[in-house]
């Protein structure tokens, strides 16, 4: 769709500019109207730019965004005001701006007839495309106050996980950040300064002392390079992983099979499965289409892999827990719960004991998280300290031994 660039005036008499995406200028119009603009002036802009300037608005909205979101709308369900007016309401009391954009347009589609969940879909890339579609089921069934209390409860439990790990993690990075920037000064400005009063001095340098000096004359020479090559390599890799799918799922794999961060990576999986499996069942979802839409919102290309045999197993007349045995990928704990589940017909509280089961791995995981690492931050401090003072110390003593044969 054409996006159009609109100088408006609003019904405060300010003057605003916002970019607009729309069918037709007969919906352009339309839309500015229900919005109580007037427009001076419309132009076109082009769709690479329009399409630029949306995922620059989008990226605005956080994840504490959309759990208010879907809170406000899980209130505004309950309280059977119709969607169209409660929507706007909502849009007119939230501060960021991308959701206020956002809201404007699904009530402005949704007061034209549109589907709520067509709507919404417009958004999947911010909303996810397991929201959307829980949101179409729950239109269909009429669940939606409960759709909607679940998508908010699902996001604000990532949310913890997210906000727990960056907590735990701010120590060892910034550890790690300040032994790096000391070895580069080291290396940089403080090595040649001694190696120039050793050499002025004749001292027997060791190998390991010969070895720094070495490489703080490479470090001193070539450091631009350095960085442009760190910076390269940085851009390839992103680039790689966007556009060539075998060295993404290699480079998921190994990240998988990470100590630490791969055992946190598969617990969130696990249970990113388990929650959105059974939303999707309690939901009426069906099969095939639930493993198809939890196969699309993998992130992992792993777990992606692994979600697409379940979905071809599940297609011949399979069970559920058959193809996660056949992928490998999942544990036998979660194997035996689903096959449980599907022999008594309780998949779905199956699924829900799980999902509590790896969310509360998750949280003790982040909790000791910093427990586990420090001790490795502790090893690698202890070893630059120990080469540092073994490269500098060794010398000095040659030099005192040297200075007390003369005497």
């Amino acid at each position: 769709m054409p996006y159009y660039v609109i100088k408006a005036i609003d019904d405060s008499g300010r003057q605003i500019t916002k970019t607009v995406e729309a069918e037709n200028e007969v919906q352009l119009l339309s839309f500015l109207d229900y919005l109580n603009l007037t427009p001076i002036k419309i132009s076109t802009r082009p769709e690479v730019l329009g399409k630029f300037q949306h995922k620059l608005l989008i990226r605005r909205i956080k994840r504490r965004d959309l759990i208010d979101l879907f809170e406000n709308l899980h209130l505004l369900a309950q309280s059977g005001v119709p969607l169209g007016t409660g929507l706007w309401d909502l849009a007119e009391d939230v501060d960021n701006p991308a959701i206020r954009e956002m809201l404007h347009d699904v009530s402005y589609r949704v007061q034209s007839g549109q589907s709520l969940s067509k709507a919404m879909g417009r958004y999947e890339d911010v909303l996810g495309p397991i929201a959307v579609n829980l949101i179409r089921i729950g239109e269909e069934t009429g669940t939606l106050d409960r759709v909607f209390k679940d998508i908010s409860e699902h996001y604000a439990r990532i949310e913890e996980f997210v906000s727990k790990t960056k907590q735990a993690l701010i120590y060892p990075a910034f550890a790690l950040t300040a032994i790096s920037f000391a070895l580069i000064f080291w290396l940089v400005y403080v090595l040649p300064k001694l190696a120039n009063l050793f050499e002025s001095m004749n001292v027997e340098l060791p190998a390991l002392t010969v070895f720094m000096m070495n490489l703080s004359e490479f470090v001193r020479e070539y450091i631009f390079l350095i960085l442009v090559a760190l910076v390269i390599s940085g851009l390839a890799f992103s680039i790689l992983r966007k556009r060539n799918e075998k060295f993404r799922y290699f480079t998921d794999k190994v990240l998988i099979n990470t100590p630490i961060v791969g055992n946190i990576l598969r617990v969130f999986n696990y249970a990113f499965f388990s929650e959105y499996m059974r939303l999707m069942i309690t939901s009426g979802v069906s099969l095939l289409e639930a493993l198809e839409i939890i196969e699309n919102s993998f992130n992992n290309r792993v777990f992606k892999k692994a979600m697409k045999i379940v979905r071809e197993f599940v297609s011949t007349g399979g069970s559920i827990s058959g193809g996660l045995r056949k992928t490998g990928v999942f544990p036998s704990l979660m194997v035996r719960m689903v096959s449980v589940g599907e022999e008594t017909g309780a998949l779905d509280e199956q699924l829900e004991y799980l999902s509590k089961h790896y969310h509360a791995r998750l949280d003790y995981i982040t909790q000791n998280l910093s427990k586990v690492i420090e001790p490795l931050v502790i090893i690698v401090v202890g070893l630059f300290m120990a080469i540092i003072m073994l490269s500098l110390l060794m010398p000095v003593y040659d030099l005192i031994s040297q200075i007390g044969r003369q005497l």
